[in-house]
């Protein structure tokens, strides 16, 4: 409910350098044929944007989003989704190419977590068992490393559990386990927008990130609901 940030809208409809994020997210999803989003808070505010930019979008709904936290919307999307998924989370801005690989690893591990370099204001750290091939060992808000957890991972979507947890903790039953690194931004809080916003006027690594000449794909005029 963006309320670190601050602005009384979900986070994926803030802008950043003049587009929302979740238009950032659909512009690398394009090619992805089965596209479902959760929605929660002010759910048709969400449907009604991302309807305009991808008609075919299936969302399902998370009534309970105020008491839950992400591990219980990717479980109401596993309910609906059959095989190998990726789950992630919609407040952060990729980078494409390092995406392009995660996906194209995801494809051939049975399950791979996202790890990124860049270390936010409040990580949580991933340590690694080791580093060829990448392979965390386990999770943690205290014990530094140069990687932390990046809100995104590909598994099976029948091994996703309903719970109060956080995703990380959930996958813990799952570690070690293989993982890839992500270029991304997380939008949290006030700093993080200025600091997102600073990256993507630089350019250099950011190259690629935009929804120009993104059209919409076919599909129902107003998406799905399930």
């Amino acid at each position: 409910m963006s309320t670190r940030l601050g602005v009384g809208r979900p986070k994926c409809l803030v802008e950043v350098c003049g587009r929302k994020i979740i238009e950032y997210q659909l512009a690398l999803l394009k090619e992805i044929p089965h596209v479902y989003m959760v929605v929660g808070f002010c759910e048709q505010e969400v449907i009604d944007f991302v309807s305009k930019l991808r008609r075919d979008v299936i969302f399902v709904r998370n009534p309970g989003f105020q008491h839950a936290k992400t591990l219980e919307s990717y479980y109401l999307a596993s309910r609906v989704v059959d095989g190998k998924t990726v789950f992630m989370d919609d407040d952060m801005i990729l980078e494409p190419t390092s995406f392009q690989r995660f996906l194209r690893r995801g494809a051939e591990q049975p399950l791979l977590i996202a790890v990124s370099r860049r270390i936010s204001e409040e990580p949580v750290y991933a340590n690694m068992k080791s580093e060829e091939p990448l392979v965390v060992q386990d999770f943690s808000y205290t014990e530094k490393s140069g990687y932390e957890w990046a809100n995104a991972v590909v598994m099976e979507a029948s091994q996703i559990r309903s719970g109060k947890t956080h995703v990380f903790e959930y996958l813990r039953g799952f570690l070690p386990t293989q993982a890839a690194v992500i270029d991304r931004m997380e939008i949290d809080t006030p700093e993080d927008l200025r600091y997102a916003e600073r990256e993507l006027r630089r350019g250099n690594i950011w190259e690629g990130v935009t929804t120009e000449g993104f059209a919409p794909a076919g599909g129902m005029d107003h998406g799905q609901i399930r």
